[in-house]
């Protein structure tokens, strides 16, 4: 399981195991294994009662490169919805705005961004119409895709 995969599985825990921040780094280092559990036991001593987000500074330090991070915000900068389904490019969208969340740390700034990587054709039927939440915009793009879809097979036939 690769660092990030980790990180996603250990944040899915304290959804339904509400602790208090240093608790979480105790629980999430009770699960690390072979090469990341002895790093770990190098690195408590000095970081005795850490909270969760100092714990991630730290082990994406370790095991997400700053060039990888810059590598993963420069795809979420130009991800475009291109020939993908669009739940494809939420999930992508979803995945890759947690490496920049300052891009999308209001809803404002989550539905233009959203909006702005769309197909054209989906977009021009999305963006006249204002929406200001996201899962407007994403419900709006789907059902945007669908007619588009159902439209282009009534004309073949």
């Amino acid at each position: 399981m690769g660092c990030l995969q980790w990180v996603l599985s250990i944040e899915k825990l304290f959804e339904v195991l509400p602790c208090l921040e240093t608790q979480k780094v105790l629980l999430a280092t009770f699960t690390l294994e072979e090469e990341a559990r002895r790093w770990w036991m190098l690195m408590c001593e000095s970081n005795k009662n850490i909270g969760w987000a100092q714990f991630l500074e730290i082990f994406y330090d370790k095991y997400f490169p700053q060039c990888v991070h810059d590598r993963k915000v420069k795809e979420f900068m130009g991800l475009k919805h291109d020939s993908m389904i669009v739940a494809e490019y939420e999930a992508k969208f979803t995945e890759l705005a947690r490496f920049a969340p300052y891009m999308v740390d209001t809803n404002y700034n989550k539905v233009r961004h959203f909006e702005e990587g769309l197909r054209d054709d989906i977009l021009e039927k999305v963006n006249v119409l204002k929406l200001e939440t996201y899962i407007e915009v994403l419900d709006r793009a789907i059902i945007s895709k669908a007619n588009i879809a159902r439209q282009a097979k009534s004309s073949t036939n």
